[in-house]
């Protein structure tokens, strides 16, 4: 195949460049998973050293292609001064395994991991429900580079021995030259750069020559026991020069398609521990559950998981099982990081369901209807069923990108169905999500009990009012309005951290005025648990669903108690209240003042 044509086998999918790369390669470190141990992955985006660019250079791309335009691009990329490389790196896996030639039979036992990714274009996938068709996506790879080239670094196994491979591929146009006889041919425009030539057929530099190789270049040192691949992306070209602009891309990237891999609750051997290096520096990744909107993309994952509240999407003819559906609701939290970007997918409210397959990789969001009341949004997860038939219909139907389910993709039968119906399910369920109702928070009797709901309902306020949602009540036994010198503030949310015991803490803070006309002033707070519009009844709630107070305090007074009532007299400041709340759910907080009767 020219290279031209192998170039163009990524069709247009919607997603951006890097997004579509991001995908591939984390899909990729996904399938080749080794043992029980979560599978390591570093993106790392570095200027190389003058050293390391001289290396790179005279030892890894010595001779250039005969191609007018391949010799151009990639003299160009390797001549400037300020050349950087994009690593995605992955350890503790399998690797480009197996036989270095694709007419080689390999042992059965190894995966052809490196002909795949080398040589062949378009294997089918040889993991069990695996990430997907492994190899139209790779060109992605290629295109992010402004040459078409990429280096690869692999320690792996091949008939059972464990061997290093370096290997660096460019992908041209196809071109005419003469050939080492003499004869005239025509040439596909990919270019191998590697170690020995042996039968006709370039090899990868191996044993010592890659080690020496990869460490001039400044690759990720791989010692035994750190298997897996690096796959280097010469002069990658992103949308923002700025570094910042980058990095908040790559982190969104990161969590909007890999956070089901990424969660407390996803198991050891599916677990994916992602690090970020930008310039030498490490960049945190935060964890799902504390990047809103994901925490309740994690929430319906994880109920999922458990096998709770779970909507069965059926296919009547012929009578199937296609998955599950799980509806996540909460307050809209308040965006952090790169989801506080004018152009993130994140933005609330949040009102859609991530469709997967077991492998548990999102393929796409399907979007629904928010709430009318923008103070709350939801979030779903669907699932396919991970029966053979089913799966495979739904695998069969993505498109190179793995981005989409598209039932024209397949011919017509039982499989295209199960898409199709699928698809109209989720559809109609996307849209039905912001019409099922309020669900009332009053403890009468003619309410439907909150001890079933609250967990769901609930949501962690960040950089919010700590009031919750809905009108405050009005203050009692205040001051009189005459003294303006005596007030207390809405309590404002400020952090939420753990506890000694694990527990979660949410500390507020409220600006107490006091020009001591009342000698016997006190400060009381009414915590509570804030759901779907409102304050929650305590008698509604299990005792697993009580907030309490642990302290409430004026520090510069050196005043502090566990009660809800502090004695402040005439002395005035912050007033800090910590509150102990329960998982997954929010708090809120009532503060008015009070005096002794009389004065």
């Amino acid at each position: 195949m020219h290279g031209e044509g192998f170039r163009r086998l990524l069709g247009r999918p919607d997603l951006s460049l890097v997004q579509t790369v991001i995908r591939e390669a984390l899909q990729n470190c996904v399938d080749a998973a080794l043992g029980d141990q979560p599978t390591e992955v570093l993106l790392r985006l570095r200027a190389l050293a003058p050293a390391e660019r001289s290396a790179l250079r005279e030892l890894a791309f010595a001779t250039l292609p005969r191609s007018r335009n391949s010799r151009r691009d990639l003299g160009r990329a390797l001549e400037k001064p300020d050349l950087r490389i994009f690593e995605i790196c992955d350890f503790n896996a399998v690797g480009l395994a197996g036989p270095t030639r694709a007419d080689v039979p390999g042992n059965g036992e190894e995966p052809h991991n490196f002909v795949n990714f080398l040589r062949n274009v378009g294997a089918s996938r040889d993991t069990h429900q695996g990430g997907g068709t492994y190899g139209y996506g790779k060109t992605s790879l290629y295109a992010l580079s402004s040459c078409a080239t990429i280096l690869t670094d692999s320690l792996t196994t091949n008939e059972g021995r464990p061997v290093r491979r370096v290997m660096g591929c460019h992908l041209g146009e196809a071109f005419d030259a003469v050939d080492s006889s003499g004869a005239r041919r025509r040439f596909t425009g990919r270019h191998w750069w590697g170690g020995l030539v042996m039968d006709g057929n370039l090899e990868p530099a191996t044993g010592d020559e890659a080690s020496s190789l990869a460490d001039a270049i400044g690759l990720p040192v791989r010692r035994a026991g750190r298997s897996g691949t690096t796959v280097a992306i010469l002069d990658p070209l992103f949308e923002s020069e700025a570094l910042d602009d980058i990095t908040d891309e790559l982190i969104e990237t990161v969590l909007w398609n890999f956070w089901p891999r990424m969660t407390r609750s996803t198991p050891t051997h599916r677990r994916l521990s992602i690090r970020l290096e930008v310039d030498g520096d490490e960049v945190p990744i935060p964890a799902p559950e504390d990047f809103p909107p994901l925490d309740l993309f994690s929430r319906a994952l994880d109920l999922h998981r458990r096998g709770e509240q779970r909507q069965p999407i059926l296919s009547r003819r012929p009578a199937k099982l296609l998955g599950h559906l799980v509806i996540s609701k909460g307050m809209a939290a308040q965006r952090i990081g790169p989801a506080m970007r004018t152009d993130s997918v994140m933005h609330p409210p949040s009102s859609r369901i991530a469709l997967m397959r077991p492998v548990e990789l999102v393929v796409k969001y399907l979007p629904g209807d928010p709430f009318a009341d923008p103070r709350y949004e939801w979030a779903g997860v669907f699932i396919c069923s991970d029966e053979d038939e089913v799966e495979a219909a739904f695998a069969d139907a993505e498109p190179p990108a793995h981005d989409d389910w598209i039932p024209s993709n397949l011919p017509p039968g039982h499989p295209r169905t199960f898409v199709n119906v699928a698809l109209r399910r989720l559809k109609e369920s996307a849209a039905q999500v912001a019409q099922s109702g309020r669900m009332p928070v009053s403890g009468s009797e003619s309410s439907p009990s909150l001890a079933p709901t609250a967990a769901l309902m609930g949501r962690l306020l960040a950089g919010t009012s700590g009031r919750g949602p809905g009108r405050s009540s009005p203050t009692r036994r205040t001051p009189p309005a005459s003294k303006k010198g005596v007030g207390i503030s809405r309590p404002i949310f400020v952090g939420l951290e753990a506890g000694e015991d694990g527990h979660r803490v949410a500390r507020f803070e409220a600006e107490l005025r006091n020009d001591g006309s009342y000698p016997g002033l006190r400060v009381v707070v009414e915590p509570h648990l804030v759901a779907d519009g409102g304050r929650a009844d305590p008698d509604d709630l299990p005792e697993e669903y009580q907030v309490a107070l642990e302290e409430l305090s004026l520090r510069s007074a050196g005043l502090a108690t566990a009660k809800q009532v502090l004695q402040v007299g005439p002395h005035a400041g912050t007033i800090a209240i910590a509150v102990r709340v329960p998982a997954a759910a929010a708090a809120g907080i009532k503060a008015r003042l009070e005096w002794d009767d009389g004065e």
